[in-house]
């Protein structure tokens, strides 16, 4: 049976065979030694790639002690946010010769605990990552600190892991949010919040508590509502507000996916926006702008803080060096039909 025709795992040794060369010198030709004649290098190749060989990265890796492959670690693949993120991400790591691995964690801190553990199995030589809302214990990094192997972080970040850092400024995109409904004249805004817990969150709420209070405008406590931000806390807080006696007149919800639920939700109730209520989201999706009215927002750049992470993670590798800057990315605001009174 020939090697195209045997079934299994192709290994150097199939390709020594068909060529009548020992398997140390397929090795050294696979991987571009500089002892082996280019003609050797491109006949080797060629055979591999006819017998359908895979360079084994663990096995290349243990000899390398590199095995040119970033780690990446983000809570949804289907946000807009962090696709574009991954785009940056992966962008910059094609250019620089690295291969990604990505994994979600659907905001459990339990998968991401897991996922750095497969991270450091794949022997990845930096892990970028993105931390859940449940996450403020770290000590799960350590093993890669203990290791010397970078890890950038973005978005919600954790400063007790050292590395870089690309943020935004939330406090500004909760301030910036509030006071655009209040210049279009609200008067009762109301802010449904991320978790307490994630420091993102807070500084959001900060920011919008602080725009409340620059405009002696009133912080009524059934105006803010802490939540995990799904679905069901979206309408729940649109069923609470919308029966009050003096129901808002804006709001600020903290995601892009609960801003548009509850664009949604009130609509269903037969309330106009923007004449009785205007709403904006702090993030934004590419669907914002395709809705019925389309959904004010503040625009966060994942694509350039995705760029960011991977550029400064990969010159950490390069250097031998972890550098714990941090990198302010700016925010945008986006004022569409939701918010736009004529």
């Amino acid at each position: 049976m020939s090697p195209k025709e045997k079934k299994g795992e192709i290994t150097i040794n199939d390709i020594a065979k068909e060529l009548n060369i020992s398997p140390s010198t397929v090795s050294r030709a696979l991987n571009d030694n500089a002892k082996i004649s280019e003609a050797t290098k491109n006949k080797v190749k060629a055979v591999a790639k006819d017998l359908g060989y895979e360079l084994n990265l663990v096995a290349s890796s243990l000899s390398k002690n590199k095995t040119n492959v970033i780690g990446v670690i983000i809570p949804h693949l289907g946000s807009q946010f962090f696709a574009k993120a991954l785009s940056g991400i992966q962008e910059v790591a094609r250019d620089n010769g690295y291969n990604v691995i990505i994994s979600q964690t659907n905001e459990s801190v339990q998968q991401e605990v897991e996922m750095t553990r497969v991270m450091n199995s794949a022997r990845v030589d930096g892990l970028v990552c993105c931390l859940t809302m449940e996450t403020d214990n770290v000590d799960h990094f350590n093993v890669f600190v203990k290791k010397s192997i970078p890890v950038a972080m973005f978005d919600r970040v954790s400063y007790a892991v050292p590395g870089p850092k690309i943020v935004v400024d939330n406090y500004e995109a909760g301030y910036v949010a509030t006071e655009h409904l209040i210049n279009l004249g609200c008067k009762r805004i109301a802010h449904l919040a991320g978790a307490v817990s994630s420091k993102v969150f807070e500084e959001r709420s900060e920011g919008f508590k602080d725009a409340l209070k620059k405009n002696s405008l009133p912080l009524l406590s059934q105006f803010l509502l802490s939540s995990d931000l799904t679905e069901q806390d979206a309408r729940d807080a649109v069923r609470l507000w919308m029966n009050l006696p003096q129901r808002p007149d804006g709001i600020v919800a903290a995601s892009a996916s609960s801003g548009l639920i509850i664009a949604s939700a009130v609509k269903a109730m037969g309330i106009k926006l923007p004449e009785e209520l205007s709403i904006i989201s702090l993030g934004n999706e590419r669907c914002n702008e395709f809705v019925t009215p389309s959904l004010s927002a503040v625009d966060m750049p994942g694509y350039e803080m995705g760029k960011a992470a991977v550029t400064q993670l990969i010159k950490c590798i390069n250097d031998g060096v972890t550098d714990s800057s941090i990198t302010l990315k700016p925010i945008q605001l986006l004022i569409r039909n939701s918010s736009f009174k004529h």
